[in-house]
């Protein structure tokens, strides 16, 4: 432990920690065990077989790789034109979007880990100091996170405009750990705060979700405050860009490097210096009170039980052929409301599946008004509520509760193929109906009951390509029976690959559209009854 070259460049900054009421001898010690600790543990980037071929060493450090990668695809945002503001900005809400979803994937375990108070609150240390060997556990691996991430960019930006460029580019990505750290922590410390026992570990759950949400979205924000032409880029200011981070680290390269010193400009560049320090600031003044929080995850108030409602119960008897089917089909829902690492995974998706359509119509709006968008063929978007289906089906295999997978070979199953078929359609009524609904009432008030044949035809498009998605997603292995750690990287690719097959029926419904703008589509709708019918009947 003591040859972990990280501990050596910390010990010179001993004086520091102990200003701020650290006991560093100590926090070193913690420190070196979590180190080492973590050559054993697969971040979520790894799946299980690289784990296997990789029995020592530091995983996280063996997947720095893929963002590096990442890191590739940046690039060429450092070559779009002269406007420092403009491409910067692009630049980091892509790395804070990579930053805040390693630190709600990978890092919130490590930051609500309640081992530490078990083992260590009963030790003489004092809480603050606790909570800075884990505050420095984190920033450890998202500096090598950001970096690797950044290396490219760096490197480019370095090349194009000098040493200056480098140091500040620096500077923001430490910046935006900062941020990434603090507004996670403090979030979670507000529902420590007012929520105990199992519905704590639900709302953080919730809380969770909702932040992979925010943060997949919020990119949008940063788009939509220039005003982007074929030949000109500029920006209309607004007040609700003082709350968008990455504007104000584009400010900054606009400021210091393109000479622009306008008040606005220089308003965002100072929020964006000086929002994460005190944000930091303020974080250490409440990290004692974190720790003590964090021990509410370690009461118990009786297990969470959940009950599958009625609509739950007429589905397994609509949908359903038989007795055995009904069984897998409420076990799947149960499943799926009851494991919070499975929610954690494909919620997201869910409002992405929602979000989607809106955004695209929103770039239709661009120079239209919304009575010229109604009229038009704007309704395809609802085909995006699709993409829930294949990122569903891809974790249908996992669950936190995968041990319990012997109970398929333990039960007297007459017909295999029920577990698969109750699964499918438990969660074509869980997770994509609820979603689809929704969305299709909305864009009918938009594009008037003409469209009420196309949405139909849309959740007819569902079951099949649903069975579609379950031979590329599912390889036949039981739902729910493998750890999630085991998860694959590709899944994102899979996803996409998926949603290229999705737009096959999307140009087969624009086809009949257009060949036969009058009973066409009826005539299609007949003929998705009949392909569902045939394809359930064959596979299942």
């Amino acid at each position: 432990m003591e040859k972990i070259r990280f501990l050596k460049f910390l010990d010179r900054l001993h004086w520091l920690f102990e200003r701020l009421g650290v006991d560093y001898t100590t926090m070193r010690k913690i420190l070196a065990v979590k180190l080492l600790m973590d050559t054993r543990r697969a971040p979520i980037l790894l799946n299980q077989r690289t784990r296997k071929k990789n029995k020592e060493g530091n995983l996280f450090l063996k997947s720095l790789w893929v963002y590096a990668l990442t890191g590739l695809f940046i690039v060429p945002l450092n070559f779009i034109g002269s406007d420092y503001l403009f491409r910067m900005s692009m630049i980091f809400s892509i790395i804070l979007f990579m930053v805040m979803t390693a630190m709600i994937a990978d890092f919130s375990s490590v930051l609500l880990d309640t081992r530490d108070q078990s083992i260590l609150r009963t030790k003489p240390i004092d809480a603050k100091t606790l909570h800075a060997a884990k505050t420095v556990h984190i920033c450890i691996y998202l500096i090598l996170l950001t970096g690797a991430l950044a290396l490219p960019s760096a490197i480019a930006g370095l090349l194009r405009s000098g040493p200056l460029f480098l140091l500040l580019f620096l500077l923001n990505l430490v910046l935006i750990d900062l941020i990434a750290i603090s507004c996670t922590t403090f979030i979670y410390l507000i529902v420590l705060k007012f929520f105990d026992g199992e519905r704590l570990k639900d709302v953080i759950n919730y809380v969770q979700i909702f932040l992979s949400f925010t943060v997949a979205v919020g990119y949008q924000l940063v788009i939509r405050a220039f005003d982007v032409t074929m030949t000109n880029i500029t920006i209309g200011f607004s007040w609700w860009q003082l709350f968008v981070p990455p504007l104000w680290f584009g400010a900054m390269f606009e400021w210091l490097l393109g000479g622009r010193h306008a008040a606005t400009l220089s308003i965002f560049a100072l929020l964006g210096l000086v929002v994460p320090i005190v944000l930091f600031l303020v974080y250490q003044q409440f990290s004692a009170a974190f720790e003590t929080a964090i021990a509410k995850l370690s009461a118990q108030e009786g297990t969470s039980k959940r009950r599958l409602g009625k609509m739950n119960h007429f589905f397994a008897k609509l949908l359903c052929r038989s007795s055995e089917e009904r069984i897998f089909f409420r076990f799947a829902s149960l499943m799926m409301k009851q494991d919070r690492m499975f929610k954690l995974k494909v919620y997201p998706s869910l409002g992405m599946s929602f979000v989607f359509p809106f955004i695209f119509l929103l770039n239709n709006l661009h120079g239209s008004t919304w009575s010229q968008v109604s009229k038009g063929s704007g309704y395809y978007y609802v085909y995006f509520s699709l993409l829930l289906i294949p990122a569903s089906l891809l974790m249908l295999k996992y669950s936190s509760a995968y041990k319990g997978a012997w109970i398929y070979g333990t039960t007297p199953i007459k017909n295999r193929s029920s577990i698969f078929s109750g699964t499918l359609k438990a969660c074509l009524t869980e997770l994509f109906l609820p979603v689809f609904l929704i969305l299709s009432l909305l864009f009918l008030l938009l594009f008037q009951w003409r469209i009420l044949p196309d949405v139909i035809a849309v959740l007819l498009t569902a079951p099949i390509f649903c069975v579609i998605s379950y031979h590329f997603c599912m390889d036949d292995t039981l739902p729910f029976s493998e750890p999630f750690d085991s998860a694959p990287t590709t899944g994102n690719y899979m996803i996409l690959f998926l949603f290229l097959i999705a737009g096959l029926f999307i140009a087969a419904h624009a086809m009949i559209r257009w060949a036969l703008p009058g009973y066409g589509i009826l005539i299609y709708i007949a003929c998705l009854l009949i392909a569902n019918m045939i394809v359930w009947k064959k596979v299942f």
